[in-house]
């Protein structure tokens, strides 16, 4: 082992004691994978070796951190809700519903998604969510099944849900703005891609098109994408 690969895994580690991170199980299987099916990818996976992905552990922070982000830049989502954040506290659907609507918004989100996020609190006391129980054990499109029903959390958002709480390897959020500009980079040599572009290359890394979306977000943005 050379001097620059026991660094690299020295500093991986480091990185996840300070943030508490583990790997997924299939973190570096997904990696192996997709750089030996896509040439295009290899570079980019080496590139950022250190990179980790993990959960939270908070589902309904997830889901608010989503509404936050929709259609808006990383560091927009960022500073929107380290103001929610501060005005909240601790994150629990009875803290956010205890702040007026004018509260919320005052952070810097729009009318709709002030209503969102206020929809998801609602849900959640409804269904009497307290922790993971509610989650585990169940196919993600019983959980996506669920999530669509609130009013404001459509396919993406359900979609970073599965990504960033629940960690499941293998979905493709096609309508993601910064996917598809990551793509049309890499693959798209000065062209915007089709819809059925985008598909047919993200066919090849199944099952880790996550794996390969959490990268290409990664190429695209100094901060890291999180929900």
């Amino acid at each position: 082992m050379n001097y620059t690969t026991m660094s690299s895994i020295l500093n991986r580690h480091l990185i996840q004691k300070i943030f508490h991170m583990t790997e997924p199980k299939y973190w570096q299987q997904s990696k192996e994978f997709l750089s030996k099916v896509d040439p295009s990818l290899e570079g980019l996976l080496l590139k950022h070796d250190d990179y980790i992905i993990s959960s939270r552990g908070e589902a309904l922070e997830t889901l608010l951190r989503a509404i936050v982000g929709q259609q808006i830049s990383v560091q927009a989502a960022a500073s929107v809700w380290g103001k929610l954040a501060n005005k909240i506290g601790q994150i629990k659907p009875e803290n956010v519903l205890s702040l007026s609507f004018d509260d919320l918004k005052a952070c810097g989100l729009s009318k709709q998604k002030t209503q969102y996020l206020i929809n998801i609190c609602n849900h959640f006391i409804s269904f009497s969510i307290k922790d993971h129980s509610h989650w585990e054990d169940r196919s993600f499109e019983s959980v996506y099944q669920e999530l669509i029903t609130i009013k404001g959390v459509g396919p993406w958002t359900a979609e970073m849900f599965g990504m960033f709480y629940l960690l499941e390897k293998d979905i493709f959020p096609i309508k993601d703005i910064g996917i598809i500009r990551a793509m049309n980079q890499i693959y798209g040599d000065g062209n915007i891609l089709s819809k059925n572009q985008i598909i047919e290359i993200s066919e090849q890394w199944k099952p880790y098109r996550s794996v390969a979306c959490w990268f290409l977000w990664k190429s695209i943005d100094s901060e890291d994408v999180q929900y």
